[in-house]
């Protein structure tokens, strides 16, 4: 079982985005183990191709579930593409990317099956309208190396396209910076934007579809010869 301390739901609402930290969550023992393989995945992602910057350091896997609002079941799409309008994302949008899917492990992982039914029940708890839902999973790593740094967002600020989004922080090492920035709901973002440094497992953040955001860059700090920045990005489409 997860549980929160926070009313997720009102501050989207209300803010178009929830900041949750880490101490936020609760997990049951019985997802100790299923937690600890869910986080291995992010050792086994592969080389994201599409990156328009030619950039090599972005890796990921993506996979995609429709959720049925007859039967309450999650069911998984084998081979599904990711597609993001261009002027969502005028750097890697306006074409088809078919990222290496997650594995198997992952896909029937308990832990996953239960945060996505979870972090859904949040971001729709003020309204009683039953839909079926779309729901994309991303597992991404961006590396950060000597006199090389990493960018999670190159195509700069901006909105995502699904009704709602989450992202919880798997693991930071060895780097600094992987700021995020929110700039509101308006079409030309805020000078001051709220700030959330995502440091500790599980230091989440929830957002709907008007939301302007970003990312700053990961640096490699001074303890090491690779850094990373591991999330898992869960997408939530309205059908």
């Amino acid at each position: 079982m997860i549980s929160i301390q926070m009313n997720v739901g009102g501050l989207i609402k209300n803010d178009h985005f929830a900041l949750v930290p880490a101490h936020k969550f609760s997990f049951s023992s019985s997802l100790r183990k299923s937690r600890k393989q869910f986080s291995r995945a992010w050792d086994h992602l592969k080389l994201d191709p599409y990156m328009a910057d030619r950039g090599r350091y972005r890796f990921r896997r993506y996979g995609l579930f429709n959720l049925s609002t007859i039967t309450g079941r999650l069911n998984y799409i084998p081979d599904a593409s990711f597609y993001q309008d261009i002027n969502i994302n005028p750097l890697n949008g306006g074409k088809p990317r078919k990222f290496a899917s997650l594995t198997k492990d992952s896909v029937e992982n308990p832990f996953l099956q239960e945060l996505m039914l979870f972090d859904l029940a949040q971001l729709t708890s003020t309204t009683s309208v039953k839909v079926d839902w779309l729901i994309g999973v991303h597992q991404i790593r961006i590396i950060a190396m000597p006199g090389v740094s990493g960018n999670p967002t190159p195509e700069g600020v901006h909105r995502d396209d699904e009704t709602y989004t989450v992202q919880h922080l798997i693991k930071r090492h060895n780097i600094d910076g992987g700021v995020n920035y929110f700039y509101g709901s308006e079409s030309e973002p805020e000078r001051h934007p709220s700030v959330m440094k995502q440091l500790k497992y599980f230091d989440s953040y929830y957002f709907d579809h008007t939301l302007w955001h970003d990312v700053s860059p990961i640096i490699l700090n001074m303890h090491g010869n690779e850094g990373y920045r591991d999330i898992l990005l869960i997408d939530f489409s309205r059908q």
